[in-house]
């Protein structure tokens, strides 16, 4: 999931600075790369945050993704409309640097144990 955070930040930094159309157009690779990561892991990453509540971890999951949806779209709309499209970029990589700062401290953290085979019996 953090790789997929660092994807999107490059991916809104481009969109941001662009200036031609290609750009545009070959940046979509690395939006489709964020979009799978995300869409694909999504899920496994909160059932692993919430271990015993298989129920409660997908709820938070489809939920947030929806509303995410609803008002990431209706949020860029109005910024665009408003102060420019650049600007909806800008913002749209201000909530990546967020995500990827809660992605970092709410990470799973392994624990070390010793040597695997030498415990006692």
């Amino acid at each position: 999931m953090m790789i997929s955070c660092v994807i999107a930040l490059i991916y809104y930094s481009i969109l941001s600075i662009s200036t031609e159309s290609w750009q545009l157009i070959a940046a979509q690779l690395l939006q489709a790369t964020y979009v799978a990561i995300v869409m694909g892991n999504g899920l496994s990453y909160f059932t692993d945050l919430l271990p015993d509540s298989p129920g409660l971890s997908t709820t938070i999951y489809y939920n947030g993704s929806i509303i995410g949806r609803l008002v990431g779209n209706m949020g860029g709309g109005i910024i665009a409309q408003y102060v420019g499209f650049r600007h909806a970029y800008l913002a749209c990589l201000a909530i990546v640097i967020v995500s990827l700062f809660i992605l970092w401290r709410t990470k799973p953290h392994v624990k070390s144990g010793g040597a695997v085979g030498h415990g006692t019996v």
